[in-house]
């Protein structure tokens, strides 16, 4: 965990003070923290905002450094810290217990719960809660009278277990169990006098056994036995002082398993220089700007993201680790912030993925992407960034991906880019929701959060569905347009309230889009999403003046003038569904490419619109529609 943010004058002595617990059993010990837990949930239950406004009058300023507060106020009761704004950053509750004692909140700049956790007596007693900033359990780890005591259990923002690591007088002592992010075990080791000692046992995502050993005072000891995913005993290891003095494994199966655990005898190096080594430890150059960032775990293993630095502070290398193994992407950069490598790992093993060398951007109002042989596959419009990978150029054209197809274009309808100074378009979760950000300013809602996803970070993928290590179920991109939706002519006509159209020309068209629906078997939950993206919500003067509201032969080079005069509003729904079920979903041949939204790949996108992320857009809409109304489609 990381060290306290606490800078109050009481706190100096909280891990000077050697107390053994007096408890002849962990269920006693826990016993103890569930009282305390019993006080800490009481409080927990006022709010700072209602207890300040209670006792604002009593509230004096205080001289105090409380969390890098910039202004402290405090009665007998309650300690307030504030930032800047003014906004609440931390609160505590004095007296809770019989001896000098304090419950202290500390807050993120978003409202949420940072840490929790009570102070008895000066030491830190009971289990400290942390969490992270979307609101999810970071790590709950047992204290009594300011040393860790009893089983520290550390979470992946997902809410799996990530460690459980079990302490003694501020030791670690016995059985540690470190976990993949989706809930299964990965390694198995024992401490004894906070060193590994004892049986050493590493995991399979599948759950068979990687590798088997023994440690002795930190050091592995003798044979190391190791495994294939599917049981295949594949040769040893033996050590002795750490030293390796015999093998029967192949050089490849060495290295390739080896890795896996080559962080395991960190700990000790790391401890004996700093203690408890959980957060990033850096190496800087010479100039004092940062070489190394090695974000490491309770167990001295690294976990999270390792980076690499220029000297002149411009990252060059990239890399993610989940409790010591290499998991996701790893990027590497040139000076100018090109990335020049790409490749990603699952479990420690890499795979075969795209490695890009570059991003072009598309500078002419649209332009065609080619297969090898020449054969257009279909047309991208102008700003979109393309992906460039390291397939070799044919013909003169050069090879790119984006929305999921995979082809070539020509170098004279494009611009190289710098991803450094130009925004790459990501994908993000916010803990509910993943968003496809198209640029900094604009981004569609596409998915609902995946597990394997951290809060904020930023993803990347061509064609939106496939990440390395997990994949995207886009609800309403890929779906059936054919089939009908759950919703009622009533539910459509409320959603432009919901939406904010109400004075939209399309509001109190339920019963028409469901008409199209049940005449020509088009989903009316899409007509009314397709005429949303296109027409405004049925607000743009090409609806207002031609009744147009899905961009029917609405040409890029010249819409208003091109797109197609229906009479009225309901010829308009009418018309288009026939034309799109006629054209698009009841074909296969041109311009057809299957009854769905899909993308650049496959579906109405590949012909129907050159925006690359038309589909996506329009399933955006879809998703937000449902789950307004209820999620009665999914």
């Amino acid at each position: 965990m990381k060290r306290f943010l606490i800078t109050l004058i009481l706190m100096l002595s909280v891990f000077s003070i050697a107390t053994a617990h007096p408890f002849k059993s962990e269920k006693e010990l826990y016993n103890y923290y569930v009282e305390i837990d019993k006080k800490i949930n009481e409080e927990l239950k006022n709010s700072p905002e209602k207890i300040l406004k209670d006792r604002k009058n009593t509230l004096k300023p205080l001289s105090m450094n409380v969390f890098g507060a910039d202004k402290v106020l405090g009665d007998n009761s309650y300690l307030f810290g504030f930032d800047k704004n003014g906004k609440i950053m931390s609160m505590m509750k004095r007296n809770v217990l019989d001896t000098p004692s304090m419950i202290a909140r500390i807050y993120y700049s978003n409202g949420n719960l940072k840490e929790l956790y009570l102070m008895d007596d000066d030491f830190v007693t009971g289990i400290v809660r942390t969490y992270y900033e979307s609101g999810k359990k970071h790590e709950e780890i047992p204290y009594y009278k300011g040393k860790k005591e009893g089983l520290r259990k550390i979470y992946f923002e997902n809410g799996n277990l990530s460690n459980e690591v079990h302490y003694f007088d501020d030791s670690r002592e016995g059985k540690t169990t470190d976990y993949y992010s989706n809930g299964k075990v990965l390694r198995v080791k024992n401490y004894k006098n906070n060193m590994i000692d004892g049986e050493f046992t590493e995991y399979y995502r599948n759950g068979q056994i990687k590798v088997k050993g023994t440690y002795k005072d930190d050091l592995r000891d003798g044979e190391f036995k190791f495994y294939s995913e599917n049981n295949k005993y594949l040769g040893s290891v033996f050590y002795k002082d750490k030293e390796i003095i015999k093998s029967t494994l192949s050089e490849e199966d060495k290295d390739e398993l080896d890795d896996s655990f080559e962080f395991a005898d960190m700990s000790s190096f790391l401890r004996a220089a700093t203690g408890d080594i959980v957060g990033a430890r850096t190496d800087k150059y010479p100039n004092g700007k940062t070489r190394i960032s090695m974000p490491y775990n309770v167990n001295g293993e690294l976990h999270g993201d390792y980076i690499e630095f220029y000297e002149d502070g411009k990252i060059s290398y990239k890399k993610t680790y989940e409790n010591g193994i290499r998991q996701g992407k790893s990027m590497g950069y040139l000076e100018n912030g090109k990335v020049i490598e790409e490749k990603n790992y699952v479990d420690g093993k890499e795979m075969e993925v795209n490695a890009y060398s570059g991003y072009y951007k598309v500078v002419s109002l649209y332009i065609p992407v080619y297969d090898a042989s020449g054969n257009i596959l279909s047309h991208v419009s102008k700003d979109t960034i393309l992906f460039r990978d390291n397939r070799a150029s044919v013909g003169g054209r050069i090879p790119v991906q984006v929305a999921g197809l995979t082809g070539y274009v020509n170098p004279s309808q494009v611009q190289a880019v710098n991803s450094s100074t130009t925004f790459i378009p990501d994908y993000v979760s916010d803990g509910k929701y993943v968003y496809h950000r198209y640029s900094q300013y604009s981004k569609v809602m596409v998915a609902y959060h995946n597990a394997n996803m951290v809060v904020g970070k930023s993803y990347y993928s061509a064609d939106g569905i496939n990440f390395g290590t997990f994949k995207l179920d886009h609800p309403f991109q890929f779906s059936n347009l054919k089939s009908k939706t759950n919703y009622t002519a009533a539910d459509l006509d409320r959603l432009y309230s919901l939406m904010g159209a109400s004075d939209s020309r399309l509001a109190g068209k339920g019963a028409t889009f469901k008409a199209a629906e049940e005449r020509y078997g088009v989903n009316a939950l899409y007509l009314v999403a397709h005429s949303a993206l296109e027409s405004a919500w049925g607000r743009s003067k090409i609806a207002r003046d031609k009744n147009n509201f899905f961009g029917i032969s609405a040409y890029d080079n010249n819409p208003y003038n091109a797109a197609t005069k229906f009479d009225d509003v309901d010829s308009g729904i009418l018309g288009a569904a026939r034309w799109i079920n006629e054209k698009y979903l009841s074909k296969s041949t041109y311009p057809a490419r299957g009854a769905y939204l899909g993308n650049k790949a496959g579906g109405m996108n590949v012909n129907y619109a050159t925006a690359p992320y038309w589909g996506e857009s329009i399933a955006s809409i879809m998703f937000a529609a449902n789950e307004k109304l209820g999620r009665k489609d999914r």
